[in-house]
C-alpha cells in the first residue's frame, strides 16, 4: 500500500492532535499534516499534495475572510483537483450539503476510532487504494434493555458518563440530548445493570472508570490534574477519580510527563 498524505483542517489545536492520533492508531502508512486556519488550507490544498482531507466545517473567520466555512472552502477548489473529503463537525445540519458536495464520509465531533475507520475506508476505496486496518473498528452503537424492558438505542459517542444510581440497583446513562423534565433538569436513561456489565460491555477504548460507581467517556475529557478530571460538556464538568482508578486513567489518556 502507498504511503496516503492526508491534510486535517482544524483551527482547534486539541481536536486536530486527538483525530492525528486517532488516525495514527490504525498503523496505517500515512502520512499526516495539519493546516490550523483557511489560508494556509488552501496553500497546502493548492499543493496538490494530499490525498484525503479531513476538514472541519466551523472555522474561525477574521475580517477579510471570504470564504465561510470550510464547506465553502472545499467548494471553492477546482472540482479537478479536489482529494477526497471527510467532513468533521459537532453540528449535524450540515451533513445534507456533505452529500450534495459527494463527501467521502460525514464525522460527527467527538471522533472516535470506529468514525476514523469508517471514514478512511471510504476514501481509500475511492481512491482504489486497498486498506488494511490492523485493528477493527468497534461499533458505534448498541440497543440497551432499559428500566420499562425497552431495548433502546444508545450511540456510544453521544454518552458523557455512565453511573450507579443511589440505593437502585440501576445505571444512569447521562447523554447529548436528553429529554428535560418541567424544570428543565436533564433525565437520563436508566438500565438494572451493573457497573461491571457495562464496563465490560462499552469500547474499552473509548471509556475509563473513575470510581467504583462512574464511566467516564474519554472523548470528552480536555485536562487532567492529579485526581481530577474535567470535562468539555455535559451536565457535570468534573471528576474525582479514586486512587484505585489512577493508573489505569493515566495509561488509558497517554499522560506524557
Amino acid at each position: 500500500m502507498p504511503i496516503i498524505p492526508i491534510l486535517i483542517v482544524e483551527d482547534f489545536r486539541p481536536d486536530a492532535e486527538k483525530l492525528k492520533a486517532l488516525l495514527e492508531k490504525t498503523d496505517l502508512d500515512l502520512l499526516i499534516d495539519v493546516a490550523d486556519n483557511k489560508k494556509d488550507a488552501l496553500r497546502k490544498i493548492h499543493s496538490g499534495k494530499y490525498d484525503v482531507l479531513f476538514m472541519d466545517i466551523v472555522l474561525n473567520r477574521s475580517a477579510e475572510d471570504t470564504v465561510l466555512n470550510g464547506m465553502d472552502l472545499y467548494e471553492s477548489i477546482d472540482v479537478k483537483r479536489r482529494p477526497e473529503v471527510v467532513f468533521v463537525t459537532e453540528h449535524e445540519a450540515f451533513s445534507l450539503r456533505s452529500y450534495r458536495l459527494d463527501a467521502a464520509d460525514f464525522m460527527p465531533k467527538p471522533a472516535t476510532f470506529a468514525m476514523v475507520c469508517r471514514a478512511l475506508e471510504n476514501a481509500f476505496r475511492r481512491l482504489a487504494v486497498p486498506i488494511n486496518l490492523t485493528f477493527r473498528p468497534q461499533p458505534e452503537f448498541a440497543f440497551i434493555e432499559m428500566s420499562d424492558k425497552m431495548c433502546q438505542r444508545v450511540q456510544f459517542s453521544d454518552i458523557y458518563f455512565v453511573q450507579k444510581v443511589k440505593g437502585d440497583n440501576e445505571l444512569a446513562f447521562f447523554e447529548r440530548n436528553m429529554r428535560l423534565d418541567g424544570f428543565g433538569k436533564p433525565v437520563p436513561r436508566k438500565a438494572k445493570k451493573t457497573i461491571k456489565e457495562i464496563v465490560d460491555f462499552l469500547p474499552a477504548t473509548e471509556f475509563v472508570q473513575v470510581d467504583q460507581s462512574t464511566l467516564v467517556n474519554m472523548n470528552f475529557i480536555v485536562s487532567f490534574l492529579k485526581n481530577k478530571i474535567v470535562m468539555s460538556e455535559g451536565p457535570q464538568r468534573s471528576f474525582a477519580v479514586t486512587r484505585s482508578y489512577i493508573k489505569e486513567l493515566r495509561q488509558k489518556l497517554h499522560v506524557f510527563e
